[in-house]
């Protein structure tokens, strides 16, 4: 990649948060497959706005974009197969919005870890059923464009079954906003449920709102 769009981009999200090293390469470069494709440059974004920056940056160069959660699954999502810039979401992006008790929801950013909104969740009793076998370190993001499951899947359902709402920005840099925070959204096209298992292929996610249940009493 040309200096000028490390350049380009240290100007958008600062310079602490692009990296071209040889160390962040290979660190970036491979998934639980082991299989390896070394990126450009690793890009932290600090907010949904550097990621529209970022992107329409990207489309307008012809710079290839794969966002990454752990690096833990075995499809690919995650490598950089054509170069290009990898988005990591766990320096920032990684944070609970909210726990709305009323409605019984969660807005994440897609860099929290599963387990760190289970355990926000069953503090306040209530509970988020989906639980990889990476809930210790894999993010949301990653779980949501993955459509993860885990062991309490046969009972309780896969991510897809709890994503209510997502924010995400296209390939071109503008936001959408797809889905509601109320059960009943009957109108229009399910553009949330297309991102679900996209693995960051149609859009970059920015934000989750996801669906929480009781606690159950054992």
């Amino acid at each position: 990649m040309d200096k000028k769009h490390i350049k380009a981009l240290r100007k958008i999200v600062g310079e602490d948060n692009v990296y071209d090293d040889k160390a962040h390469m290979i660190a970036y470069s491979y998934d639980a497959t082991r299989t390896r494709y070394e990126p450009d440059a690793v890009v932290f974004p600090r907010h949904e706005e550097d990621v529209s920056a970022i992107l329409r940056y990207c489309n307008d160069n012809h710079i290839v974009i794969t966002p990454r959660g752990a690096g833990s699954g075995f499809t690919g999502g995650a490598l950089p197969a054509n170069g290009g810039i990898v988005l990591g979401f766990e320096k920032h992006m990684n944070k609970i919005l909210e726990i709305d008790m009323d409605n019984m929801v969660a807005v994440v950013q897609p860099g929290v870890i599963n387990m760190d909104l289970q355990k926000a969740a069953e503090a306040v009793g209530l509970f988020y059923p989906p639980d990889p076998a990476g809930q210790d370190y894999t993010p949301l993001g990653g779980n949501v464009a993955e459509n993860a499951g885990g062991m309490r899947a046969s009972k309780y359902g896969i991510t897809k079954d709890y994503v209510m709402a997502l924010r995400a920005v296209l390939p071109n840099g503008d936001l959408i906003r797809a889905g509601k925070k109320t059960i009943k959204d009957v109108a229009g096209y399910n553009i949330a449920g297309i991102l679900v298992a996209s693995e960051g292929t149609l859009a970059v996610i920015t934000e989750m709102t996801l669906k929480l249940i009781s606690k159950p009493k054992l």
